[in-house]
């Protein structure tokens, strides 16, 4: 599988492919630029932040960190008479970024025996140093607080997710702090004032604490909390990639699991986030100096099209601190416009076929992303066709045989790069996001759930390199395509 993190010289080239088995390889010898080499020439530790927008090399760069701060802590081991292992930690966001980096990390760091290298998505890692067991799984803790919202007299949804966002962001014994926080990230409707918040933290919350308890279940918020009290490792050189979406307790997690002079990378872009998670440094411990806050400027991976495209897409929503929007000024290079395909679903599969006949899959990569893994009559008709195609979505393996084509749901996209992305099926029954009719009626911009939608498919736009397909019926068609004027797309009627 042909296919690269954001990087104009991580990115695997169609020159480093031998033989007729096309397998996923990973450069070494990486040249970075003058912005990526002033991140890492000097090492120090402490935490560093590195934030970009999407196609910035935030990945690379970082993974350029990992080696020479992991070059750095291996030659004073061997300094010393009794060397102990250098212990590095790579987090990522999810199974499928945890695949690709594990493949460039090992190729990286070789087979030192001196190094002790552990690649993990946070509940995995928090599950293997905790030995927890019985663990609530995401959907019947959700399925709970949703049945406490209810008893409760409130909107389900919106309580399930304000209830993760608390248990994620305080730790248990400051639950009551939440009263009068800030809710960053968590958008202005609805409103919830102190007496919704002590509605919510003793009817929802509360209780979920005490069922958790009589139950003798834990759930993965248990395992950030556990690890945020108790020191379990100490690693040397910590990585941590799309940090924009971990809770504020899987940091602390994090950052209670360092050794006392350990080099801890966090990269992130908060416009890029899809979980109602937020934190500020200062609340996670860490008092962040500005030479240890990078921010890269250069778009490596998208033609200005995309960039554009994807930028419009986040018009009007608020970016804070950590966050960067898609730089179509500092794009790469001109291509063409993106394509919306509009008619039946069954056309649009028609209309991205006949889009895959024009590119060279022995060179290429084509992605289908989905919001919800739909891909059940695209399948069918990729076999018809012939196109081999392998599935990305939550495999902790890389694949390694010939097929160029990925079939991934938006979400397990995060961190990764193809030639071509082709989204088909955005219907808005399936895409929902409001926008108001009325003048008085709340800004989308500060509706969170909108927002997220909207962030969500802006970084499946930015993971093209070369072209973006889109498609929908033009009887429901998304709401995100207000945001996006006429020029900035090529319209066809299938």
């Amino acid at each position: 599988m042909r296919c690269a993190i954001a990087s104009h010289h991580l990115m695997v080239g169609s020159n480093f492919y031998h033989g007729r088995t096309r397998r996923m390889k990973a450069l070494i010898d990486v040249v970075p630029t003058a912005e990526q080499l002033a991140l890492f020439s000097r090492v120090t530790s402490g935490v560093d932040v590195i934030r970009g927008a999407a196609g910035s090399g935030k990945t690379t760069t970082a993974l350029l960190k990992l080696r020479t701060s992991v070059a750095f802590y291996l030659n004073r081991a061997r300094r010393q008479a009794e060397p102990r292992p250098v212990k590095v930690l790579v987090l990522t966001f999810n199974r499928t970024l945890r695949g690709y980096i594990n493949e460039l990390t090992q190729r990286q760091l070789g087979r030192e025996p001196l190094i002790s290298l552990e690649i993990a998505t946070f509940n995995k890692w928090a599950q293997n140093l905790t030995d927890a067991r019985n663990i609530l799984d995401l959907d019947e803790a959700s399925a709970h607080l949703g049945s406490l919202a209810t008893l409760s007299g409130l909107d389900s949804e919106f309580a399930v997710e304000e209830a993760q966002y608390v248990l994620g962001r305080f730790p248990i014994a400051d639950l009551d702090d939440y009263l009068s926080a800030r809710r960053d990230g968590r958008g202005v409707t609805p409103r919830m004032e102190k007496p919704a918040r002590q509605v919510l933290l003793d009817r929802v919350i509360r209780p979920y604490l005490n069922f958790k308890q009589e139950s003798g279940r834990v759930d993965w918020g248990d395992l950030a909390c556990e690890l945020s009290n108790t020191q379990v490792e100490q690693y040397d050189v910590i990585v941590v990639d799309e940090t924009q979406d971990f809770s504020a307790n899987e940091i602390r997690a994090v950052l209670n699991q360092r050794s006392a002079d350990a080099s801890v990378t966090f990269v992130l872009d908060s416009a890029q986030r899809i979980y109602a998670r937020n934190f500020s440094w200062v609340e996670v411990g860490v008092n962040l100096r500005p030479e240890k806050s990078h921010t890269l400027q250069t778009n490596y991976r998208n033609t200005r099209q995309i960039a554009r495209f994807a930028s419009a897409m986040l018009s009007g929503l608020p970016i804070d601190d950590n966050g960067t929007m898609p730089n179509y000024a500092s794009a790469r290079a001109d291509g063409p416009k993106p394509i919306v395909l509009r008619g039946a679903y069954l056309n649009q599969v028609r209309g991205a076929i006949q889009f895959l006949r024009g590119i060279d899959l022995t060179e290429q990569s084509v992605a289908f992303l989905h919001y919800k893994g739909w891909f059940r009559d695209l399948i069918p008709a990729l076999n018809r066709a012939g196109f081999p195609f392998v599935s990305l979505t939550g495999s902790p393996i890389w694949p390694e045989g010939p097929e160029n084509i990925a079939l991934c749901t938006l979400h397990s996209s995060k961190g990764l790069e193809f030639d071509h992305v082709i989204m088909i099926g955005l219907d808005g029954s399936v895409l929902r996001v409001e926008v108001p009719d009325d003048e008085d009626q709340i800004d989308v911009a500060e509706h969170e759930p909108s927002a997220r939608l909207r962030r969500l498919v802006a970084m499946g736009v930015g993971r093209a390199r070369e072209s973006v397909l889109i498609g929908f019926k033009p009887s429901d068609t998304p709401d995100i395509m207000h945001f996006v004027d006429d020029d900035l797309y090529e319209g066809r009627d299938v």
